[in-house]
C-alpha cells in the first residue's frame, strides 16, 4: 500500500513538472507573438507615415508647380492678348490650307478618272477606225463593181429568166443586192459620224485634263503661298510667348508625372479589393433622376450613343459626395465632364463625378463614404446644372443604380 502511494505521489509530481514546462513555453511564445505584433504594427505606422510625408511633400510641390503655371499662364494671356491679330490670321490660314488641300485632292482624283476615260476612248476609236476602214474598202470594191456591170446588167438577168418563178426569184435577189448595198453605204455613214463624235469626245476630254491639271498647278501654288504667309506670321510671334508656352508645358509635364506617383503611393493601402458595401447616394436630399444610364440622343452634340452615367438633378452649389471609400486618382478640369473627380475603391471599382462649380478635393486624398468631393454645376457640356455620376469595373461603364442605395 504504501509503494502505491509512492508511485501515485511520483506521477503527479511528473504531470506537475510537465505542465509547468508546457504553460512557461506557450507563455514565451505568446510573449513573443505579442511583441512580434507590436512590431509589426509600429512598422506599418512609420510606413504609413512615411508615405504620408512623402505624399505631403510631392503635393506641396505640386501645388508650388500650379502656382507658377498659374503666373504662367496669366502672363501669357497678357502676350496673347497683343497677339490676338496674329493668331486669328494664322488660324484663318490654316482653315485656307485645308481647304486648298481637299480641292487639290478633289482635282486629282477628276484627273485620274479622265485618264481612264481617255485611255478607254482612244481603245475603242482605234477599233472604230479599223473597222471602218474594212467596211469603206468593201464599199468601194462593190461600188467598182457595179459601175463595170453597169445598169443594163440587171435588165439583162431579169430578161433571161425562163419562168415566172425564175424571174421573181431573180427580181428578188436583185433587190436584195440593192438594199444591201443602200445598208453599206449607211454603215459607212454612221461609222464615220461615230469616230466624228468619239473624236470631239476626246478633244473635250483633252481639255477638261489640261483645265483640271492647270487648276491643281494653280491651287498648289496659292497652298505654298499660303504656307509662306503663315510661317511668316508664325515667325512675328514674340520668343516670349514661346518660351511661357514651353515652360507651361514642362510644368504640366511635372504636375502629371507628381499626379501618377502620388496615385501610386495612395492606392498602395487600397489593396486589390472592393472596399466593399452598398454605395452611398451621391447627391444627399436630390434624387429626380435627369437622364438615366443608357443609349440617348446626347442633348449638346445630337448624336446618339452610350449615356455612361447617371444624371441627377440638382441645383448649382449642392454638394456631390464619394460614394465609398477610396482615394482620388484625378480632379481637375475636362472638355466633356468639365470639373470632375475620380475614385478609386480598390478591385477596379472607381467613381466618376462631373460637371461640377467647385473641386473640393485634390489628387491622392483619400476620402471616406459621404466625404464632399465636388459641389453641382454645369461646366462641359451640359445644359442645365446637374450631378453627372458613373461607375466602372475594370474600366467598363455599368449601371450606376446597382451600386448605390437609392433610400439614403
Amino acid at each position: 500500500m504504501k509503494n502505491k502511494i509512492i508511485t501515485l505521489i511520483t506521477v503527479l509530481v511528473l504531470i506537475l513538472s510537465i505542465y509547468s514546462r508546457t504553460h512557461a513555453q506557450e507563455m514565451a511564445n505568446t510573449s513573443n507573438e505579442n511583441a512580434n505584433n507590436i512590431n509589426t504594427t509600429n512598422n506599418q505606422v512609420m510606413q504609413n507615415g512615411i508615405v504620408q510625408n512623402t505624399v505631403n511633400e510631392l503635393q506641396t510641390t505640386h501645388d508650388q508647380i500650379k502656382d507658377s503655371v498659374d503666373d504662367s499662364n496669366s502672363e501669357l494671356t497678357n502676350v496673347q492678348t497683343d497677339l490676338s491679330d496674329t493668331m486669328k490670321e494664322i488660324e484663318a490660314l490654316n482653315e485656307k490650307t485645308l481647304d486648298y488641300q481637299m480641292r487639290i485632292d478633289r482635282v486629282n482624283l477628276q484627273v485620274s478618272n479622265l485618264k481612264e476615260s481617255m485611255a478607254r476612248i482612244e481603245q475603242e476609236l482605234g477599233q472604230k477606225e479599223k473597222e471602218y476602214e474594212s467596211q469603206k474598202k468593201a464599199l468601194e470594191k462593190r461600188l467598182v463593181a457595179l459601175y463595170e456591170i453597169g445598169q443594163n446588167k440587171y435588165l439583162d438577168v431579169l430578161l433571161n429568166a425562163t419562168s415566172i418563178s425564175d424571174f421573181l426569184s431573180r427580181y428578188y435577189l436583185i433587190t436584195e443586192i440593192a438594199k444591201y448595198d443602200e445598208q453599206a453605204l449607211d454603215d459607212v455613214e454612221q461609222q464615220r459620224n461615230q469616230i466624228a463624235e468619239q473624236k470631239q469626245e476626246l478633244n473635250n476630254q483633252m481639255e477638261q485634263y489640261k483645265q483640271a491639271k492647270d487648276e491643281v498647278e494653280r491651287t498648289q501654288i496659292i497652298l505654298e503661298n499660303t504656307l509662306v504667309v503663315k510661317n511668316n506670321y508664325v515667325t512675328n510671334l514674340t520668343k516670349k510667348e514661346k518660351d511661357l508656352q514651353e515652360q507651361i508645358d514642362q510644368s504640366m509635364v511635372e504636375m502629371r508625372n507628381i499626379e501618377k506617383e502620388i496615385v501610386m503611393l495612395t492606392t498602395a493601402n487600397i489593396g486589390t479589393d472592393y472596399v466593399g458595401g452598398v454605395m452611398a447616394w451621391p447627391v444627399p436630399g436630390y434624387t429626380r433622376i435627369t437622364s438615366p444610364f443608357g443609349m440617348r440622343v446626347h442633348p449638346v452634340t445630337g448624336i446618339y450613343k452610350l449615356h455612361t452615367g447617371t444624371d441627377i438633378g440638382a441645383p448649382i452649389g449642392a454638394n456631390f459626395i464619394a460614394a465609398n471609400d477610396g482615394v482620388v486618382i484625378k480632379a481637375g478640369f475636362n472638355k466633356a465632364y468639365g470639373n470632375m473627380v475620380i475614385i478609386d475603391h480598390g478591385g477596379g471599382v472607381s467613381t466618376l463625378y462631373a460637371h461640377g462649380s467647385e473641386i473640393l478635393v485634390t489628387v491622392g486624398q483619400q476620402v471616406k463614404k459621404g466625404d464632399p468631393v465636388l459641389k453641382v454645376g454645369m461646366t462641359g457640356y451640359a445644359t442645365g446644372p446637374h450631378a453627372h455620376f458613373e461607375v466602372r469595373v475594370n474600366g467598363e461603364y455599368v449601371q450606376p443604380l446597382n451600386f448605390v442605395d437609392a433610400n439614403q
